[in-house]
């Protein structure tokens, strides 16, 4: 009877011990399982953040202005005051005759004139600031009609196009050959001065403007230039 009691004493405590071990695995399981629940939670938490963030980088970079825009046709005169060496001739028809002023523009004192009556009346031109260019000297057919440094309003003054035998010269949109020509005008054409740079005119003819090299131009309307 003894040996039984002490069998079965002895299955109990087994029993409980097993039990006992189930009861912590489970628990580790649990805990391990949670684990690995939060974890992957945020994994994924963080992947949707990631994704998320790319998204919205992509949609930032796309609707923000790019930092090299395509450059502008750069046929309009420059508001800075840049040197040029270029010649031109008189095209005003005012009978009272060319301005010529100290600075560059209208408010500037008139400090000489230059006849309109008489044809081929040449200037040299040492600069352009805006709408005006800069000469040191202008010359009739029969003498000087200035000498010294002022201002005159550039549209009043013109210069022809060589070319003759050709279709004519290029027109392009910045001070350069390596830029692609916009148009030509014909040979021993007159064309509006607007402005100029180092040996580059830039002109308007029917409604075209842009520059010509220093090969193309003619300034003098007494001749067709070889």
């Amino acid at each position: 009877m003894r040996k039984i009691l002490v069998s079965i004493a002895l299955w109990g405590s087994l029993a409980a011990s097993c039990q006992n071990s189930d009861l912590t695995s489970t628990s580790q399981t649990g805990e391990a399982s949670s684990t690995r629940t939060s974890t992957d939670t945020l994994a994924s938490t963080s992947a949707k953040t990631a994704q998320s963030s790319n998204k919205s980088e992509g949609k930032s970079s796309s609707s923000s202005p790019g930092k090299n825009p395509v450059a502008k046709m750069q046929n309009r005169p420059s508001d800075r005051q840049q040197t040029c060496q270029i010649s031109a001739y008189v095209i005003d028809k005012d009978p009272k005759g060319l301005n010529v002023r100290s600075g560059p523009g209208e408010r500037y004192k008139i400090i000489g004139n230059l006849p309109t009556n008489t044809i081929g009346v040449i200037v040299n031109l040492s600069a352009s600031q805006g709408d005006w260019v800069q000469l040191t000297k202008a010359e009739s057919p029969e003498k000087t009609v200035f000498q010294g440094t002022g201002w005159v309003y550039s549209q009043l003054l013109g210069t022809s196009t060589r070319g003759y035998g050709s279709e004519g010269v290029s027109v392009y949109p910045s001070a350069s050959t390596e830029s692609s020509a916009v148009g030509r005008i014909p040979p021993g054409r007159s064309a509006k001065l607007l402005s100029c740079t180092q040996s580059w005119a830039l002109v308007e003819y029917e409604g075209l403007k842009g520059w010509i090299a220093p090969d193309a131009q003619c300034p003098n309307p007494l001749t067709t230039c070889p």
